[in-house]
């Protein structure tokens, strides 16, 4: 399928965050859902304000990467504010405001459109960040897949070069520039503004943006075994299991079920950075619920995958592990997504009797350290 193409609509003070929202947004790109652009993939020399047209005037989706500097900014609101929402109106794209700094947003012109993250909860303030940037790349997904189920037309014309003020000088993002010693202003053609050629990209690509990736999920995982006192026997191990689950093209979702979520921070974030949607609950009620109503939704919203502690608060049986009582229930409803147990029963004999017990049950298998985790978890997810 053709991918969908992509604006992004910032602020030069919010670069790094945007960055690290392509970092989120790379694995789509790799996979072909997206065709993201920005304006630092303007070569050094190119007409940034007709490339900067040409592009908006194609995009399929605009992300405005929403902040008090994005709102001050006088080219963002005098020109591709204004096209975005043209074209969002008359059905040509889509625009998601994306709150990634704390700013009122009640009055401005695109106030009425659905944001992201969940609830426009500023990217900034969510206490795990690559939470927050999953969260929004979640949303990009859906806003891809409804794309893509309507018909693809053909993208209209680029429309001229903007003039953001007679004779008015600036700078690669639209930001005003003093006026140059001895320049003849009119000189500069009807107006317009002088253009200055944005600085190079320094090789940043998508495999740079992917190592930011396969980075960060091993910077959790190895805080993860810090915390559990399990070292990584293998640490390029864990990034190649990465890399797999990286080229697995259709989202893949994972319900955890921990009484005590907190406990599994690092492993979620690990997820989060691979773009794995991952939901949470506390206990085997709710997780039925979920998982029923993932079933009733239909394809595409079902789980692929359930990890679940091994005892947990409340215990339906005193002769039954709770995790154990799960598993038993998922096959009494019919349910055939595999489980995996990850719990922190490190003695040899009392972990090889789990180990047995949760085979018995039907359980994909089960870990104590994150590499192991993480193992099953590709072979859960990558499994055809």
């Amino acid at each position: 399928m053709t991918p969908v193409s992509l604006f992004y609509s910032y602020a030069h003070e919010d670069e790094s965050l945007r960055d690290e929202l392509q970092g989120h947004l790379g694995i789509l790109r790799r996979r072909g859902v997206i065709d993201a652009w920005y304006d630092r993939d303007i070569p050094p020399g190119g007409d940034w304000a007709d490339e900067i047209d040409r592009r908006l005037q194609s995009a399929e989706i605009v992300l405005l990467l929403v902040s008090a500097d994005f709102i001050a900014s006088d080219y963002i609101w005098g020109r591709e504010l204004t096209v975005a929402l043209q074209r969002e109106a008359s059905g040509e794209a889509r625009v998601i405001p994306v709150l990634i700094r704390a700013v009122d947003i009640e009055d401005a012109p695109f106030a009425h459109l659905q944001g992201l993250p969940t609830d426009l909860r500023p990217v900034t303030s969510w206490p795990n960040r690559d939470e927050a940037w999953t969260d929004v790349a979640k949303g990009v997904r859906r806003a891809v897949q409804q794309i893509q189920q309507q018909p693809r037309g053909v993208p209209p014309p680029a429309a001229p070069n903007p003039a953001t003020g007679v004779g008015e000088d600036v700078d690669w993002q639209g930001h005003r520039l003093p006026p140059s010693p001895g320049a003849d202003r009119g000189a500069l053609g009807n107006g317009k503004p002088r253009r200055v050629t944005p600085p190079p990209r320094a090789g940043f690509d998508a495999d740079i943006v992917l190592k930011r990736v396969v980075g960060g999920y091993h910077a959790q995982i190895a805080e993860a075994a810090r915390e559990r006192g399990a070292p990584i026997a293998d640490p390029r191990a864990i990034d190649r299991l990465a890399e797999r689950l990286i080229d697995v093209h259709e989202q893949r979702r994972v319900l955890w079920v921990d009484d005590v979520p907190a406990n599994n921070r690092f492993e979620a974030a690990a997820l989060a950075h691979l773009q794995i949607d991952l939901a949470q609950t506390r206990d085997t009620e709710s997780a039925l619920a979920q998982l029923r109503a993932a079933r009733d939704a239909g394809p595409g919203e079902t789980f692929d995958l359930v990890i679940s502690d091994w005892t947990r608060m409340p215990c339906a049986s005193a002769d039954e592990a709770e995790g154990l009582h799960l598993l038993r229930r998922l096959r009494e409803e019919g349910f055939t997504v595999p489980l995996i147990f990850y719990h922190g029963e490190f003695d040899p004999a009392r972990r090889a009797r789990r180990s047995e017990a949760a085979a018995r049950g039907g359980a994909l298998g089960e870990a104590v350290r994150p590499d192991e985790l993480m193992a099953l978890v590709v072979r859960a997810l990558t499994a055809t």
